[in-house]
């Protein structure tokens, strides 16, 4: 079986269903968790991933672990989701203009908050914000946990929409004198239509979000894993653009496979269909893992992979087995493209040290997970 593992960025949690068919291809899945027992920070987001941890579908691994820090950690996050007052405005203020790489507080509003987050009695006199190694990763956390609060509020609000459009269209449909559902059977034709209400994250958000997640990344003790995984296409060509700047290359484009849109809206009845799903798709998936390898291995890639035919020995038995478990008219089907960078290894990329063995290229996938259904 597919014993490949995964890192996947730049996200921290599992929070949407949209995320579930990841683990049919990539397990086991690594994530970077922002702190240590971060259930408080994104509630049912965390219970998903929790679900998935105990499943063994994935790991987490915490970078500097906040210790004595996480309960005012934690506190502060409530405070930016929860409150209303002057304060929780002005430090969702600040994270904001971090993320959009706007300056809209002056340097001694900057102090202020981030005295009251580090605990300190006194602004720093004479420092601005992130100038030490303390200040720049309690940064990093905060702007990766506000993104995804941003993208929970996001998804609940296209939901919500969503629902609204069902409701609507059901009551005309009912008028005419038809009964039949407006999405029929289909829970991807619903998971649809919620995307089809949802913005993607702005550019400069994500920019942000991916730099603090590498200084998260650059942080901890994170063990080798065989592909880069991103469900952000901003994201995935950040990475990109970065790797060209390193190497005066660009990425290799090397074929794209299916996944469900959807496998289950329940984490648990989803643990169960995915395991069910890779026992019986034991041999695509072995195949999976050698084409894979052996792609990470290629001394020069761009002169030897027929990029016509790169999947054609995997693609004929996955396809096959998706359609025996997850039918693509009931279910539907996302785009997972694939991508090599050659030359350089994952803590390279990063800009981590690269310590041990590692692979001659990189295997970066990008799953569209917002793309539209299709049947």
């Amino acid at each position: 079986m597919n014993s490949l593992h995964s890192l996947y960025f730049p996200e921290t949690t599992i929070y949407t269903t949209r995320q579930y068919p990841l683990f049919l291809l990539f397990a086991p899945l690594h994530l970077l968790r922002i702190a240590e027992n971060t259930l408080n920070i994104h509630a049912d987001g965390n219970q998903a991933t929790d679900t998935f941890l105990q499943a063994e579908l994935c790991h987490e691994h915490i970078p500097a672990p906040l210790g004595g820090d996480l309960d005012r950690f934690i506190r502060l996050l409530q405070d930016i989701k929860n409150r209303k007052d002057n304060y929780a405005s002005q430090l969702s203020g600040l994270t904001l203009a971090a993320m959009s790489g706007t300056d809209s507080l002056s340097e001694d509003s900057e102090q202020q908050i981030l005295s009251s987050i580090l605990g300190q009695g006194q602004p720093v006199v004479k420092k601005k914000i992130g100038n030490n190694k303390q200040e720049l990763l309690w940064q990093a956390r905060l702007v990766l946990a506000l993104g995804e609060l941003l993208d929970r509020e996001e998804e609940e609000i296209a939901l919500q929409l969503a629902s609204l459009q069902a409701e609507e269209t059901e009551l005309f449909q009912e008028l005419a004198g038809d009964e039949d559902s407006p999405l029929g059977d289909s829970p991807a034709q619903e998971l649809s239509l919620i995307r089809q209400n949802m913005n993607p994250p702005h550019a400069g958000n994500m920019d942000k979000r991916l730099r603090s997640w590498k200084r998260l990344y650059r942080e901890g003790n994170v063990p080798s894993c065989d592909l880069l995984v991103t469900t952000e296409k901003d994201a995935g060509e950040l990475l990109f653009e970065s790797y060209e700047k390193q190497h005066q290359a660009t990425a290799l484009h090397l074929g794209q496979v299916t996944l469900p849109a959807l496998v289950h809206t329940d984490s648990h009845e989803a643990v169960e269909a995915i395991r069910d799903f890779r026992e019986f798709a034991r041999k695509p998936l072995a195949d999976f893992s050698r084409l894979i390898s052996r792609l990470q291995e290629s001394e020069r890639l761009e002169k030897t992979i027929d990029f016509n035919s790169v999947f054609s020995e995997f693609i004929p038995g996955w396809e096959t087995a998706l359609e025996n478990r997850f039918p693509a008219e009931e279910f539907g089907r996302i785009p997972a493209g694939f991508y090599s960078l050659a030359d350089t290894s994952i803590p390279q990329l990063l800009g981590a040290e690269n310590s041990g063995h590692s692979s001659k290229n990189v295997i970066l996938a990008l799953v569209d997970i917002n793309s539209r259904y299709r049947g």
